[in-house]
């Protein structure tokens, strides 16, 4: 029987199966870095895409924020110059209003009755005065009740001076300046 000695072949063919396998494992190791790196750089660009966005929208928040703080300013100023106009308006008819409750009372008192007195707080008006008879003060409390500057007229005291004959009164009202 012949023998053939095959272990050369064998350990030649070990050894290429070795070095294909070392080559194929350098491929797949420098296929799997070039990989990851491909992986890693989209991953950072994507991580840049999104930082820039992000301090573009923080810019635009910065802006935002500038004017909203200049329009609360405005709307402050503008409640502030409502206000005063409020307060111009109540002053102008505080000024007209009290010389038209006077120019009203000036009109309607009549020839025969007179007012000494005249007190006024916070719109309650007391009035003292003379009247030549009863019919003289009956006649100014009415037109007193029809005025439209006078509410709550009352007539607190009349009595006749007994040496003169004029009747002395006492009058109470409202004041309506606003009217």
């Amino acid at each position: 029987m012949i023998h053939i000695n095959l272990l050369p072949v064998r350990a030649a063919k070990k050894r290429e199966f070795g070095r294909q396998q070392l080559i194929l494992f350098g491929l797949i190791l420098v296929g799997g870095l070039l990989g990851n790196y491909t992986w890693w750089k989209a991953e950072k660009d994507s991580l840049n895409a999104l930082e820039q966005r992000i301090a573009s929208t923080r810019s635009e928040i910065a802006q935002l924020e500038k004017t909203i703080g200049e329009v609360k300013s405005i709307t402050q100023d503008k409640k502030a110059l409502e206000d005063k106009l409020k307060i111009l308006d109540a002053l102008k008819r505080g000024r007209t209003g009290p010389v038209k409750v006077m120019d009203e009372l000036a009109t309607i008192i009549p020839n025969k009755a007179w007012i000494t007195d005249y007190s006024e707080q916070n719109g309650s008006v007391v009035m003292r005065g003379f009247a030549v008879t009863y019919e003289d003060l009956s006649a100014f409390a009415q037109r007193l009740k029809t005025s439209k500057y006078f509410a709550n007229v009352t007539i607190k005291k009349a009595s006749q001076k007994s040496q003169s004959g004029t009747v002395e009164w006492e009058i109470n009202c409202n004041a309506n300046y606003s009217a």
